[in-house]
């Protein structure tokens, strides 16, 4: 096995180069060998400086989240820190490229820096609910002061060494390679003898009054006292109150804490699940294609939407509808998009022209013969384009009601075609679907992918069913409130505990949101794909679509309108109870001692194993990722396949048998849900 750290003696210097890939991340291999060549390097005579730096193309990107989920193993990042700051001989980090969270605090450990401008800095470890576990929380607020340092720790996003709140920590800030400076300023501090370490350095506390308002004003600020924010702000204070081996000792157990809690862990795993989702097996086997000029076929709103995507991206674009008009509306859409993001300040008006004058509309199809991707949202008859697509278009049918195959059979690009579900709205929505048909070639989905991925956004490989994942999954918590509502249960209170659950809106006000017709002819759909009758819960929905229609309720379903706001619906229970009474008397009530938000996780931990165990999905993980990217779940919560491990799935199946009764397609227990309670198994290892 190759070593992964580097050791080498130049005229007095110990070089020590991690070189781990990826990005010479601090596993627990590379840590061993670290700390063995700092110790090797403290006890040979011949050495009296060291230089700690990186191979490849970054210093370190710190610890990789995955360990977190398991013991620690030792030696810990405080470990090698103090091995560093404890030194009897001059250490110098010499950085490039990131040192990123635990990286960092190796550097801050040094006696001395030197950076490569440019360099990306970072302690982004309160973006996962925790806080730095190597003394960042004590080295750098003595450096900076407690001001500097919190807004640094508290963003967790990357500065470059320019940054005037981290400008003077770095003994040399060159525009070369930094190992030869950093080899430089150590053996001058091996001459000379002198050098202060970390510890010992008390110019953050100079203003100790300064320094407790800053700590003050960020504390006043908080809305969660028990937040990482706050155990940050906590750790930060410490470092001047206590003395600096107690400091380190209280980070350690800030850190432990952080790392325990249900928060941090749910936070960690979204953030996981959005590097899983981009692994596909389609991706490994060939590579994505320039997609340089797209092609929009339809005039749906959407096309709108996508249009912004692809011109922010810097494409062409060409909209393709059946008349002149239709198409020039939805270029006016996209005008009117810009327009907006020019008079709230997010764009300039020259920014704005610039994606305009890229943009082209009309009712000919000519220009797909040069367009490497097709968006087709299935409203133009196709079938004479296959001699007018190019060999090489990629086409996306963008209707998820639709057969992808059939469809790009009438287009003639049946081995080029994907089903693609775009979360809107798509150009602010960072979610997006893709299906692949059997014998799509694999450098389409790559080409796909990477285009719809990246800057935030993710992609999740589904199979092609009616409503792909997301309208599976959300039609799950959707039934399952109405079948609460048939069995007792209020619409509004459904609904509540459903943000009570973590989502942003319940059931009824996504119904409220979209329409119900809408809602009913894709939950219809679903059910016949699936071989399921229609039942009461859907009847329930039909025949609240005919009362909106006829005018006998004020809102769009399940709530009422005061201007611009959506309220409480006050007629709803009197009409849920007429129905009842008319359509639904011998139904069963809802069992007491169930509480409504429980009943939906266990629909939606129902669903997704469903999902899993039919292999709609590449991973669980996918699952909650869609919820939280694409329907607001609380990233903070996980999504409700993480809550189930967390919670336990032995509670959960028996509230699922418990409610089976009121509508078994939603609540009877899947088999794995079962074989899972039974084996002690989790979604989640």
């Amino acid at each position: 096995m190759a070593a992964e750290v580097k050791y080498d003696l130049r005229d007095g210097v110990a070089v020590i180069l991690m070189d781990r890939p990826v990005a010479n991340a601090l596993a627990p291999g590379l840590r061993a060998e670290l700390l063995e060549a700092l110790n090797r390097a403290a006890q040979d005579d011949a050495v009296q400086a060291i230089v700690l730096g990186g191979a490849g193309a970054v210093f370190s990107s710190g610890v990789d989240i995955a360990e977190y989920d398991s013991a620690l193993a030792e030696p810990w990042i405080d470990t090698l820190t103090r091995t560093i700051e404890s030194s009897l001989k001059p250490v110098v980090a010499a950085l490039h490229g990131s040192a990123l969270g635990a990286g960092f605090e190796l550097a801050l450990a040094a006696h001395a820096r030197v950076v490569q401008q440019g360099t990306k800095l970072a302690l982004p470890e309160i973006t996962l609910g925790l806080v730095p576990g190597g003394g960042g929380t004590q080295r750098l607020p003595r450096l900076v002061g407690a001001q500097a340092a919190l807004e640094f720790m508290l963003s967790g996003r990357a500065v470059t060494p320019d940054d005037t709140r981290l400008a003077r920590i770095f003994a040399r800030i060159t525009g070369d390679a930094p190992l030869e400076g950093a080899i430089s300023v150590a053996r001058a501090m091996a001459r000379s003898g002198d050098w202060t370490r970390t510890a010992q350095t008390e110019r953050g506390f100079s203003d100790p009054e300064g320094y407790q308002r800053a700590v003050s004003a960020v504390t006043g600020q908080l809305r969660d006292p028990d937040g990482a924010e706050a155990a940050l702000a906590r750790c930060v204070e410490a470092a001047q109150l206590l003395p600096f081996e107690q400091g380190l000792a209280f980070e350690r157990s800030v850190f432990e804490d952080r790392l325990a809690s249900t928060r941090a862990r749910a936070i960690r795993h979204v953030y996981t699940a959005e590097r899983r989702a981009g692994i596909m097996p389609e991706l490994g086997q060939a590579q994505a294609r320039p997609l340089r000029h797209v092609v929009l076929a339809g005039a749906a709103p959407v096309l709108a939407e996508l249009a912004v995507v692809c011109l922010d991206r810097g494409q062409r674009v060409t909209i393709v509808s059946d008349n002149e008009e239709r198409a020039q509306a939805v270029a006016l859409k996209v005008r009117a998009v810009y327009d907006n993001a020019v008079a709230r300040g997010r764009l300039e008006a020259d920014g704005r022209e610039a994606r305009l004058a890229r943009l082209a509309h009309g009712c000919e199809e000519s220009g797909l013969a040069e367009a490497d991707l097709v968006l087709d949202t299935g409203e133009l008859d196709l079938a004479e384009l296959s001699a007018k697509a190019g060999a090489h278009t990629a086409w996306v049918v963008l209707n998820e009601g639709a057969s992808t195959q059939a469809r790009a059979a009438q287009a003639g690009a049946s081995a080029r075609a994907v089903a693609l579900r775009v979360y809107r709205p798509a150009h602010s929505t960072t979610l997006s679907e893709i299906a692949v048909p059997q014998g799509t070639a694999p450098d389409v989905v790559a080409s796909v992918v990477s285009y719809f991925s990246g800057q935030g956004r993710s992609v999740l490989r589904t199979v092609e069913t009616p409503g792909l994942l997301g309208h599976n999954v959300m039609g799950a918590a959707l039934r399952a409130g109405l079948s609460l509502a048939l069995s007792g249960a209020d619409p509004h209170e459904v609904d509540a505990a459903a943000q009570k659950l973590g989502f942003a809106h319940g059931p009824f006000r996504q119904i409220e949101a979209e329409g119900i017709e809408p809602v009913l002819t894709r939950l219809r759909r679903i059910a016949r794909a699936r071989g399921l009758d229609e039942g009461p819960d859907l009847a329930l929905l039909a025949d609240r679509q005919a009362a909106v229609q006829v005018g006998r309720t004020p809102g769009r379903g399940f709530y009422a309108s005061e201007g611009q706001r959506v309220v409480a619906d006050p007629g709803l229970a009197g009409w849920l109870a007429d129905w009842r009474k008319a359509r639904g008397a011998d139904r069963p009530t809802l069992p007491d001692g169930v509480p409504l938000d429980r009943a939906l996780h266990a629909a939606l931990a129902n669903e997704g194993a469903r999902l899993v165990a039919g292999k709609a999905v590449l991973r669980a993980s996918d699952i909650d990722l869609c919820l939280v990217k694409g329907y607001g779940f609380d990233r903070a919560r996980g999504g409700p396949l993480l809550l189930s491990d967390i919670e336990g799935l032995l509670g959960l199946a028996r509230t699922m048998k418990t409610l089976a009764p009121l509508a078994a397609d939603v609540w009877a227990p899947h088999p794995l849900i079962d074989d899972m309670v039974k084996y002690g198994r989790r979604f989640f290892s």
